[in-house]
């Protein structure tokens, strides 16, 4: 039977630092009796699930302490602090514009001023909502107490002046949260993030990390994020193991979808032994949620093959055969005249067309998303359409999962483009990671300080107006921007390559 867990038990904010002092005084004093005392809740995720997050928690008024301007982008480490300590479930956030609803097998993170019609409860800064069959998840929505105070800092609990309760850290709560969303209960008498209770600590502990791999494994390097220094006076030597290498996980790009020439052209490469199971979205209408002006109204989603076969297609995804498959991927678009197929594709290079119904025109979306662990891998992403002024500006997006860091190229080419009417005469180039920070920027390839690196790696644009940026990136999120210099328009084509195949 399909039924909906009671709300667990959330972070609450602590009292005066004075209280807070009594309570780790007390609380010391337990942890030496055990060991361990990590809680499971006796509910998980089907082994090797890629569970994905709908963030829906929008912008501050001001920048948070941190120096973010996205509550999306202060929680998103919490993700990386789990998935790097476990093996059989794997965590990403995508940035969503859609409502939280119980019931509906879409994880979805929000501010709330309930939950669900219940009340937090005083002093509740968030809660996790569940839905189950038998000791199966199937969703987790995490609540944030709209009634409380939020901002983004690292170090101890800040308070405010002449004291009262404690500031949350989203981030810490967030971590919190995610941990119940994937089966882990309140312990009682340890120092963990999963303690009822916030406090200083913003990472891991021992326990945290022993309960969650308990559910799903250890991974085959496992980290340990607080070890004890052990004298070792006649040191053996010891192979150690590679590290699994890095995937692209996730890739999307948005922008302006015209007409002809100017249609939205999304094209990926997967590689390897085994064929890959993705889902594949154009959205449009959701997208004016998060303030997107001139959405477009009815994106139609195509896919080709590289003999140029469509393989899969749909316009209205709720219109489908595959209505239940895509709700159950917990990424199903959010109005229902956007689009989504969830495809099963062998190694090999494909095309998604995202183009308005009935010759309209808009910004819209085109994403794809994983949805197996199967060691095949995407390993390029190229994106060409029109590119415009201000939220027409071409945005492509990407996720590096895993432990270790990946090498990538980025490419903004226009000029080059003969085949194109209208090609864009010279972009520029910005890479941004999830926090919104400047990774690098270019105009102009040939000028720039990694010319002789771009060169050599056999990917370097035709033309000298066209800019390239090489990084080797942390994993997490990151976005490309490509907008015409002097405010100049026209069809340009974003391109990002695995640079470690």
């Amino acid at each position: 039977m399909i039924r909906s867990f009671s709300p667990k038990a959330a972070r609450r904010s602590r009292a005066l630092p004075s209280v807070c002092l009594a309570i780790a005084c007390v609380a010391s004093a337990l942890f030496a009796s055990r060991a361990a005392a990590y809680s499971l809740s006796g509910k998980s995720w089907p082994s090797g699930t890629n569970l994905i997050f709908q963030m829906n928690l929008g912008n501050p008024l001001l920048p948070l302490s941190d120096g973010n301007t996205s509550w999306n982008a202060a929680v998103a480490p919490a993700f990386d602090m789990w998935n790097q300590n476990m093996q059989r479930l794997q965590m990403s956030g995508v940035n969503s514009t859609a409502a939280a609803a119980s019931g509906d097998r879409v994880n979805t993170v929000v501010f709330a001023t309930s939950v669900y019609g219940q009340s937090f409860g005083t002093g509740t800064l968030a809660m996790t909502y569940y839905m189950m069959q038998g000791s199966t998840i199937l969703e987790a929505d995490v609540l944030f107490n709209k009634a409380m105070v939020f901002d983004s800092y690292r170090g101890n609990l800040k308070f405010p002046v002449g004291g009262g309760t404690a500031i949350a850290d989203i981030r810490r709560v967030f971590l919190h949260e995610v941990g119940h969303g994937i089966g882990l209960n309140h312990p009682s008498s340890v120092d963990a993030v999963m303690n009822a209770t916030i406090s200083n600590r913003e990472l891991l502990s021992n326990d945290d990390i022993a309960g969650i791999q308990q559910i799903y494994g250890a991974p085959a390097t496992s980290p340990t994020p607080t070890p004890t220094p052990t004298p070792t006076p006649t040191p053996a030597p010891t192979a150690t193991p590679a590290a699994a290498p890095s995937r692209l996980a996730n890739i999307s790009t948005r922008m302006k979808v015209g007409l002809g020439e100017e249609v939205l052209i999304g094209g990926f490469i997967i590689q390897g032994a085994e064929s890959k199971k993705l889902i594949l979205r154009a959205i449009g209408p959701s997208l004016a949620t998060s303030g997107v002006s001139g959405v477009m109204s009815d994106p139609v989603l195509e896919v080709f093959d590289s003999r140029g076969n469509r393989i899969a297609e749909n316009d209205d995804w709720q219109s489908g055969t595959q209505v239940q498959e895509i709700v159950g991927t917990g990424v199903a678009p959010a109005a229902e005249t956007e689009s989504a197929v969830v495809v099963t594709l062998p190694a090999g290079s494909y095309t998604a067309v995202v183009r308005g119904w009935d010759d309209t025109q808009g910004v819209a979306l085109v994403e794809a998303y994983e949805l197996d662990s199967a060691t095949s891998r995407l390993v390029n992403l190229s994106t060409r359409g029109r590119i415009g002024l201000n939220e027409q500006t071409l945005i492509g997006g990407l996720i590096v999962r895993g432990n270790v860091a990946k090498r990538m190229i980025v490419r903004a080419v226009g000029p080059s483009l003969s085949i194109a009417a209208g090609a864009l005469g010279n972009p520029h180039l910005e890479l941004r990671d999830s926090s919104g920070n400047i990774v690098g920027s270019n105009d102009n390839w040939g000028d720039s300080a990694q010319r002789n690196e771009i060169a050599a790696s056999g990917v370097a644009p035709a033309h000298s107006l066209e800019s390239a940026i090489v990084g080797t990136l942390a994993p997490g999120g990151y976005t490309a921007v490509i907008r015409g210099v002097n405010n100049t328009t026209g069809v340009g084509l974003v391109e990002m390559y695995d640079l470690d195949q």
